[in-house]
């Protein structure tokens, strides 16, 4: 394939196929605006998703052979990435990483109200159910409202309950 690719007749072909058919190059233009507009803006890949549906109609339209589709191919994937590089070094450093857009803070485990330290010292505490945990529900362990998972049984609301173990942020427990 690759010799086929290299000949001046394939390019030539290639050329003339993707010059004779307007509609795949409006389809493969209109597939590549709706893939940046899908990196510029948040959704649920409405956007992105049109735009691969048109950029592979607008292949398929606009090659005459296989080789020819996969060489556009090609060619549109290096046109994407080389306009993601700035959209995305935008969203890091430049002036789209200031946008309300980019979600720009984080989470550090100290600072959730029980982190990993709190968690372990609660093995062997008693407290009280808030919610039936069936297997898993909200309990009241030493004055601090805990998200609590039981062994294998069924604890209704308001019972006398024990930490049994943690792992992470699970807090293991049964009846006292």
């Amino acid at each position: 394939m690759l010799p086929l690719m290299m000949s001046a007749g394939f390019f030539s072909n290639w050329a003339s196929a993707w010059a004779s058919n307007i509609g795949g190059i409006i389809l493969v233009a209109a597939g590549m605006i709706l893939i940046v507009i899908e990196m510029l803006m948040p959704g649920f890949g409405v956007a992105g998703i049109s735009g691969g549906i048109a950029l592979i109609a607008g292949l398929i339209i606009g090659s005459d052979s296989l080789s020819g589709a996969m060489f556009s191919l090609l060619i549109v994937l290096v046109l994407l990435a080389l306009i993601s590089i700035p959209i995305f070094r935008s969203a890091i450093k430049g002036r789209l990483s200031k946008s309300p857009v980019v979600l720009n803070t984080s989470i550090e485990s100290g600072s959730t109200e029980l982190f990993d330290e709190g968690i372990k010292a609660l093995v062997g505490k008693t407290g009280r159910t808030v919610t039936a945990l069936h297997p898993s529900g909200i309990a009241v362990i030493d004055g601090k409202r805990v998200d609590v998972a039981t062994t294998a049984e069924f604890i209704d609301k308001d019972t006398d309950i024990v930490v049994v173990s943690t792992s992470g942020m699970k807090v293991l427990v049964k009846r006292v």
